[in-house]
């Protein structure tokens, strides 16, 4: 009986594994235009952001498939969420400064039930290998864009 409770618990389990693991990412920017994504830029003296087309958007180090691949590699599918069978987008507003470094990070739009603690993990650790910082003007600029990261069954 114990050999049978067993293999039914591992069969289970790794039926039950596999949502886990298949936490969708697709990065999403604030600002769309005709011509592609903008970002919002920190203005120093009026102390505020404005929309603009970036002459060079901000880059992972190491890239930006890269980035992803590890923000993936560190999510989990919370537990609350699969029984929950809740699905939906987690939207992260990052802040990358001039120097290339993640200043801020904020849950702009929450999935509850450990989604949204699981998003930012997931970033805030792949942020750490710092960014290529964005140029406007050929001056390196304080950025804030959005993310979306999609928490789904399939």
């Amino acid at each position: 009986m114990k050999k049978i409770t067993t293999t039914v618990f591992l069969i289970l389990s790794v039926l039950f594994a596999i949502p886990m693991l298949n936490a969708g990412i697709s990065p999403v920017e604030t600002v769309a235009t005709e011509e592609g994504p903008t970002y919002e830029v920190y203005d120093a003296t009026t102390k505020k952001w404005s929309a603009v087309k970036l002459d060079r958007n901000p880059e992972a180090n190491g890239g930006d498939e890269n980035f992803w691949n590890i923000v993936y590699s560190q999510m989990v599918y919370p537990d609350k969420a699969q029984r929950a069978k809740l699905e939906g987008d987690v939207v992260l507003t990052m802040t990358i400064s001039a120097k290339g470094q993640l200043v801020e990070l904020k849950v702009k739009e929450g999935l509850g039930f450990g989604c949204d603690e699981e998003a930012f993990n997931g970033i805030k650790l792949a942020s750490t290998n710092r960014f290529i910082p964005a140029m406007l003007d050929g001056k390196p600029v304080k950025v804030r864009y959005d993310v979306r990261i999609n928490f789904s069954m399939e």
